[in-house]
This record gives structure tokens, C-alpha cells and sequence, in this order.
């Protein structure tokens, strides 16, 4: 009877740790998009928005999300309309 007790023990206790072995590599995956996130050189719209002020005059009319990392669109002085894409992971900024 002691024996079949102690063995259910270690079956529960595997399968406790089995499922933590699992949590950690969520864990894992999840501070390796941390990190990728750091990585990059624009983190945010904000961050974005603010390159490319750095470099054109003209009221910022929209930010959006690319694939590669965001659009901004914007209204010069002289009445006309422009887009700047900014990579996410170089940082490099360019007229559209």
C-alpha cells in the first residue's frame, strides 16, 4: 500500500514539474520578444513620430504600422500632403 502511495507521489510530482518545464519555455519565448523589441531601433509611434520631425516640417496628420515598421503621414506649409516611412529596425527614415 506504502508503495502504490509513494508512487502516485512521483507520478504528481513529475507531472508538477513537467508543467513548470513548460512555463519556463513560455518564459523563454516571451523575454526573446523582449528582447527583439529592444533590438530595435523604433520601439514605438511616439518614437516614430518624433525621427521624423527630427527631419521634415509639417503638422503630423497620421501614424500607422507597417510591416516593416510605420508610416507616417504629414502636411507641409505649402498645403501638401506627404508620407515618411520609418523601419523599425534600422531607424532609417524616407520620403515616400
Amino acid at each position: 500500500m506504502k508503495l502504490g502511495l509513494t508512487l502516485a507521489l512521483i507520478a504528481c510530482l513529475l507531472a508538477s514539474f513537467g508543467s513548470m518545464a513548460g512555463n519556463d519555455r513560455q518564459n523563454d519565448r516571451n523575454q526573446g520578444a523582449k528582447n527583439e523589441q529592444r533590438r530595435l531601433a523604433v520601439n514605438s509611434p511616439d518614437q516614430a513620430v518624433a525621427m521624423v520631425q527630427r527631419q521634415y516640417q509639417g503638422k503630423v496628420l497620421s501614424v500607422q504600422s507597417s510591416g516593416s515598421g510605420y508610416r507616417v503621414k504629414l502636411l507641409n506649409n505649402d498645403g501638401q500632403v506627404f508620407s515618411v516611412s520609418v523601419d523599425a529596425a534600422s531607424g532609417r527614415v524616407s520620403r515616400n
